[in-house]
């Protein structure tokens, strides 16, 4: 399934990534069907006991509602670093609304924003090249969507937290992971493809991990984000990986 929302960002639900124009984000597969879920019954009340048992325990896990507040704020985050706000309502005590345009995917829909920023510069002369000009805008946004999205991230109280460093590299994680498995981790053989990354130039790496969610079963979702970090301390340039 291949979704436009709000006519600006590509859902495509078999990577399960959220993308606008060249800057993805990768949903763990619990996050994506929430978000499946919502797309489904969008403009639709839907209480919190309906949305465990269709998003967890239809799929043999045993969440709790914390579970569900964090991906409600994984994927508000998301959409947000994507330049999209307000699609998600929480009703108190009762539960939440996802209200969106939703339409299926159409090629012309993804070039709106560049048309946008085409339009914005069109009414002053330049001595530039426009399509330079053009890059140059989209460049500087997604780079400052990044930095917000992960610096929110970081300084809110949802859970992100310093565990470690490696190398030059600072390691964080949810506050609800297993501190012992990202430890194994980063001194696997897996890891050994990566670390290189931490021996010169500062980085900021980051761990998803929805494993707390899969009681009972033995599914396992893993993953984490390679960042830069700026003077500042702002993350900018992420890749995002299995492992």
């Amino acid at each position: 399934m291949r979704k436009i929302i709000n006519g600006r960002v590509l859902y495509d639900s078999e990577k399960r990534e959220l993308s606008i124009q060249d800057q993805q984000l990768v949903l763990s597969a619990s996050v994506a069907r929430l978000l499946d879920f919502f797309i489904i019954n969008n403009a639709r009340q839907l209480s919190r006991e309906l949305i465990i048992e269709e998003v967890w325990a239809k799929y043999g896990m045993n969440p709790s509602g914390h579970s569900l507040n964090k991906s409600i704020s994984l994927l508000r985050k998301g959409f947000s670093a994507l330049g999209i706000d307000g699609v998600i309502i929480t009703i108190p005590r009762e539960g939440f609304i996802f209200q969106a345009q939703v339409n299926d995917n159409r090629e012309d829909i993804l070039v709106a924003t560049e048309k946008d920023v085409t339009n914005v510069n069109h009414a002053v002369t330049f001595p530039w090249n426009k399509t330079f000009l053009v890059w140059i805008v989209f460049f500087l946004v997604v780079v400052g969507c990044m930095g917000i999205f992960l610096t929110v991230m970081f300084r809110s109280n949802d859970g992100v937290v310093h565990i470690s460093n490696a190398g030059v590299c600072e390691v964080y994680t949810m506050d609800d992971n297993s501190s012992e498995k990202i430890f194994k981790f980063l001194h696997s053989k897996r890891w050994e493809s990566f670390n290189t990354i931490c021996n010169s130039t500062k980085k900021t790496i980051i761990f998803y991990d929805d494993n707390s969610l899969s009681k009972g079963n033995k599914l396992k979702e893993h993953f984490f984000s390679i960042c830069m970090m700026d003077e500042k301390e702002v993350a900018y340039e992420c890749q995002n990986y299995f492992y």
